[in-house]
């Protein structure tokens, strides 16, 4: 475990680091032609060092793998003057900057024999989730499903719970009891409908698992899609599973925007009061019954009725429980658990890509409830954070649309968001985890409530989710929207996949030439959209984006290669300066997460904090958690 001292050392060098590069990480892409990026913000050293880079090492610099001069430490230690350095020396500071580099994070086994338990065997649910979300869970369940035994938890509150599958791998796999809460009633909803059908899933699997190891026939059953269901990695015999021992979890959702102002304990008091009465209903739907914030909508899910939930409003909750009882002794089912005491409680608080100030969120509320033992968190979506000392140019956009999932609010055509188009490679391709707004954002933005999570100052009783340590507070230290943008970059990614979304990037950045001399500054704010995939050269794309603009501009196709054939030699600049600027995306999102770190090692009533690597940086790009325990 690194001291508070020592993450606030290396605090000190990432803002010494960073100050100088600012102007560099918060500019924006589209404006790279307009701006001249090039001659304005790259001393003449860079310049000339990344023209002279080999393409086989290009796409080696976000990561860090490229090899480089052995610099000396007091030159590291030194404030860095970008125009006195050069390519190869700048990459190598950066490297030396790593959050494994400045020895502020600790290997997962570490903490594991620290405060968790011992391995616990489960049978893995493979083929279900795609294998970026496969990899997550499979890793995150079993740290949180240790940590519980080791801590005693009886509870799990699972943060921005998205689609469920880390609710349901907990639940199903591990047997814990999980209280799974997010801001959207259409995830509530189909996150409690997957989890039954992967309940039925993991029972064929075990099935099958349980007639291999007899010696017996699987039985496939007519449709050729079933054999999907029997496909898993077999239990060696030190792993063995006993399935009489193994019981489910309970599983609840619920329907809340949770801020650090949450009472956890009342939330899961009513949450368990509520099951106990659909109990006694008979699985009937219930009528409202009154709470501390509003109406808390009571829906059973019988399995054979397809009712849902009302629409979530900021003083609403909905509440779903899973018909799925613990198959073991009824005095553990969740009728009985919530006639409890409340003092009985153990609560692990959990959040798998919680998006922008929900992890600050999340921290603060591990910190003020006692009854929480553990902590694991790992964000993502740093530039939807709201920072204390820096006031966000779009807070003060009002709504036009209070359907924040209409996707014509004209809040959301950000120019920001252009930057995304393309940039980060994917296997699976999906748009949602090849732009910098990440998959989580998507999961985690309320579908029916009256503010947008764009304009997180716009919501009611959210404190800022950055800077949280006492160390860059006293320096009033802020990062800037661009900037945090930036840090969702998948490095390590793009060294692994290379990038493929070069034509976004300069299509978009020529666009904004053409729509500066045709209209002006007045579209500065103007978000394209995703469209360059489906573009064949230049000219369509501008046709498409001023029909996505509303735009009447009149021009020729002769004018539009004209514009391409002008600016031809900036092409293979904005790639060079693109993966330049991914560089710097470990360094924001280093001090981001130590920010966090310290914040949580100065609290007296908390025993430790660790961050930790949890997943492949390739494969999940924001692959660090934050791990706060307090004394058993």
């Amino acid at each position: 475990m690194a001291s508070l001292e020592k993450v606030n050392e290396a605090l000190a060098k990432l803002v010494q680091l960073i100050e100088p590069l600012k102007p560099l990480m918060k500019c924006h892409m589209v404006d790279y032609l307009t701006a001249n990026h090039w001659e304005t913000l790259l001393p003449k050293g860079i310049q000339q060092g990344l023209l002279n880079l080999p393409r086989e090492k290009l796409y080696l610099m976000p990561s860090g793998a490229l090899d480089l001069e052995d610099i000396a430490d007091n030159k590291i230690d030194e404030e860095l003057c970008l125009s006195s350095v050069n390519l190869s020396t700048l990459l190598s500071i950066i490297r030396k900057h790593s959050l494994h580099s400045l020895g502020v994070t600790t290997s997962m086994p570490q903490v594991l024999d620290l405060h968790g338990s011992c391995k616990i065997p489960v049978l893995p649910m493979t083929g279900i989730m795609s294998e970026k979300k496969s990899h997550e869970v499979e890793v995150m369940s079993e740290v949180i499903a240790r940590l519980a035994k080791g801590f005693d938890a009886n509870w799990i509150m699972d943060l921005g719970s998205g689609k469920g599958y880390l609710s349901s791998s907990l639940v199903l796999q591990y047997g814990l009891n999980v209280l799974a809460m997010d801001s959207s009633p259409i995830n509530t909803t189909s996150a409690l409908t997957r989890n039954t059908k992967l309940e039925k899933r993991l029972q064929k699997m075990k099935t099958a698992e349980k007639y291999q190891k007899e010696g017996k026939l699987i039985k496939r059953g007519k449709r050729k899609k079933s054999k999907k269901v029997l496909i898993h990695k077999p239990v060696s015999s030190d792993d063995s599973i006993d399935q009489n021992e193994h019981v489910h979890g309970s599983y609840i959702g619920l329907t809340a925007f949770i801020t650090e102002d949450t009472d956890l304990l009342e939330i899961l008091k009513e949450s368990l009061a509520a099951s106990r009465k659909q109990d006694a209903m008979n699985g009937k739907v219930l009528d409202t019954v009154d709470n501390h914030e509003g109406v808390l909508n009571v829906v059973q899910n019988d399995r054979k009725d397809n009712s849902t939930s009302s629409e979530c409003e900021m003083g609403k909750i909905d509440v779903l429980n899973n018909p799925l009882e613990p198959k073991g002794d009824k005095e553990t089912s969740l009728g009985n658990q919530s006639s409890h005491s409340l003092d009985e409680h153990r609560l692990g608080l959990v959040g798998l890509h919680t998006c922008g100030n929900l992890a600050a969120s999340s921290i603060r509320l591990f910190i003020s409830n006692s009854k929480v033992k553990f902590m694991c968190n790992v964000g993502c979506c740093y530039h939807l954070i709201e920072e204390e000392f820096y006031e966000n140019p779009f807070s003060t956009k009002k709504m036009q649309d209070t359907d924040v999932g209409n996707g014509d609010n004209p809040n959301r055509k950000l120019l920001e968001e252009d930057q995304a188009e393309g940039e980060s490679p994917s296997k699976n391709k999906s748009r949602a985890e090849e732009a910098q707004v990440s998959e989580s954002q998507q999961e985690h933005t309320p579908a029916t409530v009256s503010f947008d999570p764009l304009h997180p100052s716009e919501i009611p009783n959210l404190s800022v989710g950055f800077p949280l340590s006492s160390f860059l507070r006293e320096k009033k230290f802020a990062l800037e929207r661009n900037t945090r943008m930036l840090s969702c970059q998948p490095a390590d990614r793009l060294t692994e996949q290379s990038y493929n979304g070069l034509n976004s990037l300069y299509w978009r950045a020529l666009l904004q030439v053409l729509l500066k001399e045709k209209l002006g500054d007045k579209f500065n704010a103007s978000q394209v959209g995703r469209i360059a995939s489906k573009c064949k050269d230049f000219a369509e794309y501008s046709r498409k984006a001023f029909e996505k603009l509303g735009l009447n501009i009149e021009v020729t196709d002769e004018a539009l290669y004209d514009y391409e054939r002008n600016y031809a030699n900036n092409r293979e600049k904005i790639e060079r300066f693109f993966l330049l600027r991914s560089t710097l995306a470990p360094l924001i999102e280093g001090l981001i997460l130590l920010d966090r770190l310290a914040f949580l090692s100065e609290q007296e009533n908390i025993k430790a904090a660790y961050l930790v690597q949890l997943f492949n940086p390739v494969t999940s790009p924001r692959c660090h958690a934050v791990i706060g325990v307090r004394s058993k």
